[in-house]
């Protein structure tokens, strides 16, 4: 066989698994580290000098205890293929695979994976991961006898231990304080970050097991008049507010939304629960705030849905994303199928544009209050959602040019990438413009347009694309997101809310996913007294007029 002549003691070939890993897998590791702390000679900047040699003896030392007598023939090739993988997302985007990051991943469609496969990653998957996967699995082992393999490993852990101690004597100070400031780091390390994730992943199943708990049973509706509510939310994807047209952008992005002046409030300040789908959806419907949210809590705890329909009021969950992140799984809901020969003028291998929508909005929209009932309709779109912003619109839409038609974003120019974006940004514009033509046809209704992205996305600025990084360090593009409202002329009457306030505090203040529980909870008519009720997080309740 080709490599059938390489026959290594195990220790000299665990030895270079673990440099293989310190010096080439690790690449982005380093980068970071150095940004973070450039070297400049200065005393305090001498334990860079130190981290290669730390990470070599803490993997030398792990895959030592790791590399079992056959399964290590699993284990480690698993580990190169999974560590190239993620190092490729690293490096060139700088993406941290945190916990959330896992369960982003998880939770991903084929559809969505398929657009981040290039020949690019495939190649360096292949290059630095199957191909060393394989040169491993073909190397032969020449083990010693039992008690001296035993006593030579033992040996050299204790040496990578000794070497370890050393560093941390005499360097302890200054590795913990970078680790203190700059924690999310350690993120970017392979392959102990996708391990700890895996780790991490595995407990917060457990969790899952907990008892489900009920909240807001006290919650009732007390309608002060006999009209129906309809209140349409629809939750973005990965849209951005440094390049939403309404905040100030020096490109009109949403030129329709601006034309209909004062009919649109717009938020300038808005932040999100998470820099991933998976967290941020869940999040803001859920009762706990971003301080306080845990996501295998919060999947067995009711949600504003839950709450809602238990009040009486009709909840329809339309799905045009990946899926809803468990926060549909008990109302009515439904999932566009991209694979109907019916929608193939809006979908491409298995995503569709979101005005594929508007055939089941309009079936929704018809029958809304026919029942006597309120109605909250939740459209959960496809939005700007990456690599493949061209995707996102339709030919007409394509005003900003010249685009990045590609899904190797990275080898595009900044401004092809940031056209390519603001272009499916201009076809937000157009579908939230013609939602709310249509949901201002129904003017026996009291309805309202909610509109908020799950959080933003990074165009390549310091070298970081998409979106997952861990929030503590999420650059702001990936965590400030526009919301808006409207509200139809009846809403307006009978509401009593004072929209210059409203407008005002718009442009003043700033709020969060936080707001979207009890906000929705003043907006339909609910009696106020339930304990799931937060008054100073209803972004209406300021502006309540004195009479109300």
């Amino acid at each position: 066989m080709l490599f059938s002549r390489f026959k290594l003691k195990s220790s000299t070939l665990i030895a270079l698994v673990a440099l293989y890993f310190t010096c080439v897998l690790n690449v982005a590791f380093y980068k970071k580290v150095w940004a973070l702390h450039p070297f400049v000679g200065q005393p305090e900047d001498y334990f860079l000098l130190t981290v290669p040699f730390f990470v070599f003896f803490i993997l030398n030392a792990v895959f030592q205890l790791i590399a079992l007598p056959i399964l290590h023939k699993v284990i480690i090739p698993l580990l190169l293929i999974i560590s190239a993988a993620i190092g490729y997302q690293a490096l060139f985007y700088d993406v941290h695979f945190s916990t959330d990051m896992l369960e982003n991943v998880l939770q991903t469609t084929p559809a969505e994976s398929v657009r981040m496969l290039t020949w690019q990653y495939l190649t360096w998957i292949v290059i630095f991961g199957v191909l060393p996967a394989i040169l491993y699995i073909m190397t032969k082992i020449d083990y010693r006898t039992w008690w001296k393999e035993f006593a030579v490993r033992l040996g050299l852990i204790a040496f990578s231990g000794i070497v370890i101690l050393a560093i941390a004597k005499g360097f302890y100070q200054d590795y913990a304080s970078f680790v203190r400031n700059n924690k999310p780091v350690v993120s970017l390390l392979v392959p102990s970050n996708f391990i700890s994730a895996g780790v991490n992943e595995i407990k917060r199943v457990r969790e899952a097991n907990r008892p489900y708990v009920q909240i807001g049973l006290d919650a009732k509706q007390d309608k002060p008049d006999e009209f129906q509510h309809l209140t349409v939310i629809v939750v973005g994807e990965t849209t951005r507010a440094q390049n939403w047209g309404l905040n100030g952008y020096a490109r009109q992005t949403t030129p329709k939304l601006a034309a209909r002046g004062q009919e649109i409030i717009n938020f300038n300040s808005v932040s999100s629960c998470g820099t991933s789908t998976a967290v941020s959806v869940p999040c803001m419907f859920s009762y706990l705030t971003k301080a306080d949210y845990d996501g295998a809590k919060a999947q067995k705890m009711d949600n504003l849905l839950d709450v809602l329909q238990r009040a009486g009021v009709n909840i329809f969950w339309l799905e045009n994303n990946s899926d809803c992140k468990g926060v549909c799984l008990r109302v009515p809901n439904e999932t566009i199928q991209a694979n109907q020969p019916t929608l193939k003028n809006y979908c491409t291998e298995g995503e569709c544009l979101d005005t594929v929508m508007f055939s089941d909005i309009d079936k929704i929209l018809e029958q809304a209050g026919k029942d006597g009932k309120d109605t909250v309709l939740i459209l959960h779109t496809i939005g700007n959602h990456g690599p493949t912003y061209y995707e996102r619109y339709t030919p007409e839409y394509r005003r900003f040019t010249p685009t990045c038609d590609t899904n190797q974003i990275q080898n595009c120019s900044n401004q092809e990438l940031v056209n390519t974006y603001d272009n499916s940004i201009l076809f937000i514009d157009h579908f939230l413009d013609t939602l709310i033509d249509k949901v201002s046809k129904r003017d026996d209704l009291e309805s309202a347009v909610y509109y908020v992205s799950d959080h933003g996305e990074s165009l390549g600025e310091d070298g970081i694309y998409l979106h997952g990084t861990p929030y503590a360090i999420a650059p702001i593009y990936q965590t400030r997101v526009p919301m808006i409202f409207w509200f139809s002329d009846k809403w307006k009457k009978n509401e009593g809310v004072d929209l210059d306030c409203l407008r005002h505090n718009a442009k003043t203040k700033s709020y969060s996913h936080d707001n979207l529980f009890s906000t929705v909870i003043g907006m339909m008519d609910m009696d106020l007294k339930t304990n799931v009720y937060q008054k100073e997080l209803d972004i209406l309740a300021s502006c309540k007029k004195a009479h109300e």
